[in-house]
């Protein structure tokens, strides 16, 4: 009986160190602006940030990929209470929206939760207002933090923008003037 306990109670420390310590969820290296007042700069030699170049009040939209690299589904409830300012909503989309467009259209935006199987990945839409900004004032939304869980044990994930590979880009809600001379597509 002794035996049985401690068997037990081994499965159990092992199941409560494993499910504390999963963590499937990662970032991809897709991210585009959805918005005409979202642009993406760069430094000259690479991609380095989106900028918010709107009124005060205004809205901006980015789409983020997001998968699971874990052996067991996830369940994405959607953005932590502790998110920083600026971010006033995520949806996400399944990787072929409507018509087959990567990242979908702004109707294809869905609500949370998603569970995602191991392997897929999700489109998350993230909308951000600009506000009143000072001049010289630089503010922005290095990552976005996600409530999910797996295992029976809830978790938050913070998709990092800003040290990602790939395409995965800050997001500027405040930034210098002259950074509109540094456009990575100036027709946009």
């Amino acid at each position: 009986m002794r035996w049985a306990v401690l068997v037990v109670a081994a499965v159990v420390a092992v199941w409560v160190a494993y499910s504390s310590l999963y963590s499937p969820l990662s970032t991809g290296s897709f991210s585009a602006p959805e918005t005409r007042s979202v642009k993406a700069l760069t430094d000259g030699v690479a991609p380095t940030r989106y900028i918010v170049d709107a009124a005060a009040g205004q809205q901006g939209r980015i789409a983020y990929d997001v998968g699971n690299d874990g052996r067991f589904p996830v369940r994405v409830d959607g953005l932590a209470s502790d998110h920083p300012y600026g971010i006033t909503a995520v949806g996400w989309v399944p990787p072929a929206g409507n018509g087959g467009l990567f990242g979908g259209h702004a109707s294809d935006v869905r609500d949370f939760p998603v569970t995602i199987k191991p392997g897929e990945w999700v489109v998350l839409w993230v909308t951000v207002t600009k506000p009143r900004c000072q001049e010289g004032q630089n503010s922005g939304i290095e990552e976005i933090p996600l409530r999910w869980s797996a295992l029976g044990r809830h978790h938050v994930y913070k998709l990092r923008l800003s040290d990602s590979a790939g395409g995965v880009r800050e997001i500027a809600l405040c930034h210098p003037s002259d950074a509109l001379r540094h456009l990575e597509f100036p027709e946009s």
